[in-house]
């Protein structure tokens, strides 16, 4: 490793922050197969379920094509870690532009009579996004799923997409989930990155920032990718503070040897 002058100081901010654009997500193959059968989803308001261990970039994933439709045919809602199924009913009436009663069954079906009015109206179409789904127990993912039937259950009122870790994969296919597992067209299982995917994930989110793409050493890539497993938050996590390490001891690039001292550091915390 090279000490720094200052002339190869970096000045741009420093990247791998949380904060990033629809149009600044690294595109690859899974998020373009995502985001494919997503659009499906919502074309044939549909019930979908996307699953994936804690940081891989679910809820980014979809919040990325929601992003992209248009609000005067659009009304998108949000629910993410809400285990009470109360408060997920306030939330969804409140969306809506609807008074939450105090009871969860008046306000729940406030909420459907708004949605078959709206579907015989055809006024926008409602995406319901559910964010940490596999948090919820069987009564409110049943009830969710109730939102759907309109028409005899003929037509849909709404698109209902789940979005939870891998456990959510195995419960809806568990007794007393056929229902809803029924209900299910599509389900897609987003993974973490391979290393080769994690090597242009990071010289993307260098780029961003205006920092040198090659600042991170092939070796301390593989390094970052090995012990992350592909993940993206962690990746992102051990790229910061490789970076931070780098720049409080004058280095103007990350090794292999930085990267252990990152992941040395970690399991002693």
């Amino acid at each position: 490793m090279t000490k720094t002058t200052d002339k190869d100081k970096k000045i741009g901010p420093m990247p791998f922050s949380k904060s990033l654009s629809s149009d600044e997500l690294f595109a690859y193959s899974q998020l373009n197969e995502l985001h494919q059968l997503l659009s499906l989803t919502i074309d044939q308001k549909a019930m979908m379920i996307v699953t994936g261990e804690a940081g891989v970039g679910k809820s980014t994933a979809v919040g990325a094509t929601t992003d992209q439709l248009p609000t005067n045919k659009y009304i998108v809602s949000y629910l993410g870690q809400d285990q009470e199924a109360s408060s997920i009913w306030r939330r969804l009436a409140s969306s809506l532009g609807l008074r939450p009663s105090f009871s969860r069954a008046h306000t729940r079906l406030s909420i459907s009579q708004y949605l078959n009015d709206n579907l015989l109206e055809k006024n926008k179409d409602f995406v319901l996004i559910v964010d940490e789904a596999h948090l919820l127990d069987l009564p409110t993912l049943e009830d969710i799923r109730l939102l759907s039937n309109t028409d005899f259950d003929r037509t849909s009122a709404l698109t209902i997409i789940l979005v939870g870790q891998l456990s959510l994969r195995g419960r809806v296919k568990t007794a007393g989930f056929e229902a809803i597992n029924q209900r299910l067209r599509y389900r897609y299982a987003l993974e973490g990155f391979t290393e080769e995917e994690t090597a242009a994930y990071i010289k993307h989110r260098l780029q961003l920032s205006g920092w040198d793409q090659e600042f991170f050493a092939p070796e301390a890539v593989r390094r970052i990718f090995l012990a992350s497993q592909g993940i993206p938050r962690e990746i992102n996590n051990y790229c910061l503070s490789a970076l931070l390490k780098a720049q409080n001891q004058g280095l103007n690039r990350v090794d292999a040897k930085l990267i252990k001292q990152v992941l040395d550091q970690r399991e002693l915390n």
